[in-house]
């Protein structure tokens, strides 16, 4: 179980980045990002990857909600306000991944030592 969170942990963070920047790039078509665009891509994209990879994963929504909403504030966000805008989009994808491998971290553990056995379910 440990090793399905720290996967489903990872592959919510690549998609909450990659989905977080498309959205950004789809709000910014008339190169103005408002403060009401950033708060729908920034509130909406975390829910929405997360209802999925909860769906297809299996893992608790309670689980991946707030490694979605950690891993676009640090480093998602923090990489996208500091870019320079030609980044490539898979840099946002690992920049995901590797934000919620570890955000997903102290929820793996809190399993192990909930159950007591990694092994188990």
């Amino acid at each position: 179980m440990m090793l399905k969170i720290w996967m489903a942990g990872s592959i919510t963070g690549s998609l909450t980045g990659l989905s977080f920047v498309l959205a950004e790039k789809a709000f910014t078509r008339d190169h103005i990002f408002s403060l009401w665009e950033f708060g729908i891509a920034a509130a909406a994209t975390p829910a929405l990857i997360t209802l999925i990879t909860t769906r297809t994963t299996k893992v608790k929504a309670t689980t991946l909600l707030p490694v979605a909403y950690l891993t676009l504030f640090l480093p998602v966000l923090g990489a996208a306000f500091g870019a320079s805008g030609s980044e490539p989009l898979w840099q946002y994808g690992l920049l995901g991944l590797a934000g919620g491998l570890v955000w997903s971290t102290p929820f793996a553990l809190f399993h192990v030592l909930r159950t007591g056995n990694s092994n188990e379910h």
